[in-house]
């Protein structure tokens, strides 16, 4: 066992093995960065006497999948509304290092710091950094825009949880002068809304298969609102804060079939509320106003095709149709929409991969590097059993945790080459973490992503190509 003592008292964690080394890593699970009531702001959490057991992961938020349990190990063992706890694993030894904040995705409605895929061992091992996992509120009860409800409830948790870090993380052996930022899918897409404000304020940020297009206008979020108290069948938020749990999940899960014509399928979304998201993270990207963070941007090679089985096959016009309100937003007009579309060899589904993601990353990325701004591309390209390099195949690389469900099964990735990918994956995150430069042993260097366009190819052969997306994204240009 091991006791750190924080402000609002001492947690008491364990002490794991992890790395290629069986280096010992101290594991503190579900302590508590801040409180909160149901549509209340996150408060510092009240103080404890005696020793708080932080032995084992802390419950992940409130959810239900409702159809996005695609990818293993994504079902929390236990969920709870006090969700507000940060998983840290610190490697036991020397102070001061470096600290790599993780933030799960999950569509804004799944998911958990505490899920074993997300086991943070390996990297603070293997790394020598101080790995930090946030949970935050999902759903309706993170992203509500009712009269009486904050404003993004989740997005001000993780504000609330990184100023939690960097006047704690010390105690653990983290430098709260070194913080970066790393986020997958929804968890990144938090981050990229958070870098609206150029304000925010963290070393680094590393955005893996993030997407800034779905973000919500106000009127957009209102009326969710409105839909889900009209559902609920009361007029306001405050009629809600004693129903149960599961009464809250129930109306969620209702509100999703109900919305999905008007608010698409993440109507519990960050929305541009003037505050916390000043503008659009689109705007933000056209206007060259987002945080000037040191910047990893990577997306795998098939995104959408973990998705396949659910987009039914269209005729091209209704494609068209369907595409050009979803391309608007990133000034992309008609003209462009079928130009892009037959890029795609007129397969919908990796052109809706191209507009939700592709192309914002690309956009992301040159945004930075026209600002001069440090920038970094790569792509993802190991194929899983079913659906390629798709979204959310490359978790278990990030975090050498292959071995955890059926990852390996899932991932097509026996024992050998996918670890030693894993291996540098890990190595060029945490020395981006330490130095602000990603680096490993599989390339001499990562180079800037800039006029020439060169990624990162993250595969069976790690190597440095031009964007092999580039030609078809400039097509919808």
């Amino acid at each position: 066992m091991t006791i750190v003592h924080t402000p609002c008292g001492a947690v008491q964690g364990r002490v794991v093995r992890g790395g290629n080394h069986s280096l010992e890593v101290r594991h503190f699970g579900g302590v508590p960065y801040a409180s909160a009531r149901r549509f209340g702001l996150p408060q510092p959490h009240a103080t404890w006497d005696g020793d708080r057991d932080c032995t084992q992961p802390g419950a992940a938020p409130v959810q239900r999948s409702d159809g996005l349990d695609l990818v293993p190990d994504m079902s929390p063992a236990a969920t709870t509304e006090d969700c507000l706890t940060a998983e840290i694993w610190a490697p036991v030894g020397i102070y001061h290092r470096p600290v790599l904040v993780w933030i799960p995705g999950g569509s804004f409605r799944v998911g958990g710091a505490g899920l074993d895929t997300y086991s943070g061992r390996h990297l603070a091992a293997d790394g020598d950094v101080v790995v930090v996992g946030l949970n935050y509120r999902l759903g309706l009860l993170g992203f509500l825009n009712a009269p009486g409800v904050p404003s993004n409830l989740g997005l001000r948790d993780l504000l609330a949880g990184l100023a939690w870090v960097r006047d704690n993380i010390a105690a653990f052996g983290g430098d709260p002068s070194r913080i970066t930022v790393m986020g997958e899918s929804a968890g990144a897409g938090a981050i990229i809304h958070l870098m609206c404000d150029p304000t925010f304020a963290v070393q680094g940020a590393i955005v893996l298969s993030g997407s800034p297009t779905t973000t919500q206008t106000a009127d957009v979020a209102t009326a969710v609102a409105t839909r889900v108290l009209e559902l609920a069948g009361v007029d306001t938020a405050a009629a809600l804060l004693d129903c149960p749990a599961d009464a809250i999940l129930d109306l969620q899960s209702t509100a999703l079939g109900d919305l999905m014509p008007t608010a698409g399928m993440m109507p519990f979304h960050p929305w541009v509320d003037g505050d916390v998201v000043p503008i659009s993270p689109v705007n933000a990207i056209a206007t060259d106003a987002m945080a000037p963070v040191r910047l990893v941007v990577c997306t795998t090679a098939h995104e959408m095709e973990l998705f396949r089985n659910m987009v039914a096959g269209i005729p091209r016009h209704y494609a068209l149709a369907m595409l050009t309100p979803k391309a608007q937003p990133l000034g992309i007009d008609a003209e462009g929409v079928s130009r892009g579309l037959t890029a795609c060899g007129d397969d919908l589904v990796t052109a809706v991969a191209d507009i939700d993601l592709q192309m914002p990353a690309w956009l992301l990325a040159r945004s930075h590097a026209r600002r001069g701004l440090p920038v970094w591309r790569a792509s993802f390209s190991w194929e899983s059993a079913a659906h390629g390099a798709c979204h959310a195949v490359d978790l278990p690389f990030h975090f050498g945790t292959l071995d955890i469900g059926s990852w390996r099964e899932f991932a097509a990735a026996p024992p050998g080459e996918s670890d030693l990918l894993s291996s540098h994956i890990r190595t060029a995150w945490t020395s981006f973490a330490t130095t602000g430069t990603p680096t490993c042993d599989a390339i001499s260097a990562w180079p800037q992503f800039g006029d020439t366009a060169q990624v990162v190819d993250l595969g069976h052969h790690i190597a440095v190509v031009v964007d092999p997306h580039e030609t078809r994204l400039r097509s919808w240009l």
